[in-house]
């Protein structure tokens, strides 16, 4: 049977949920509006195409994200467990798509603390780890960063 004390609990859980997701938000935002540019880290194999599990549809809605994010104002990097060999197959599969990557396993750019051994991302999408909640704080940070671009004028060349 349901009391009202389970039904307090679940809503107060979900609360919890929903402040922290607006935490992430805040600080990707943030970032993106001090940098301009954000650092977004993407597995590929069943996130940016089906491997295994994932649909096409699933890995479709990643990459149109991508696309939306990167004409805001962001590098991607590709980070898989995939040897070397295979990096010219994801380059060219997401090409096909047109979807630019900045690079495979490594920073795009030159960071103030070192380049060595892992890479740096302001956000990390993969099927392994929370892809839908990253999506959509992405998602979120993106409009609310294209919001403010717009409100600054500074939206020139964002669709």
């Amino acid at each position: 049977m349901i009391t009202t004390l389970t039904i307090l609990k679940v809503l107060l859980d979900n609360s919890k949920k929903m402040i922290s997701k607006e935490k992430h938000i805040e600080r990707l935002l943030n970032e993106w509006k001090e940098h301009g540019k954000i650092i977004v880290g993407c597995d590929f194999d069943d996130t940016l195409r089906p491997w295994t599990l994932a649909e096409q549809e699933d890995c479709q809605d990643v990459i149109n994200l991508l696309k939306n994010v990167r004409q805001t104002g962001a590098y991607l990097v590709i980070f898989t467990a995939c040897k070397p060999d295979r990096y010219p197959e994801i380059l060219s599969y997401c090409g096909g798509l047109g979807l630019s990557v900045d690079s495979i396993n490594e920073n795009p750019i030159k960071l103030p603390y070192g380049n060595d051994r892992k890479i740096y991302a302001n956000i990390f999408l993969d099927d392994r780890a929370g892809l839908e909640q990253s999506c959509d704080i992405l998602s979120t940070a993106m409009y609310q960063y294209r919001g403010w671009l717009k409100s600054n004028e500074k939206l020139d060349d964002i669709a």
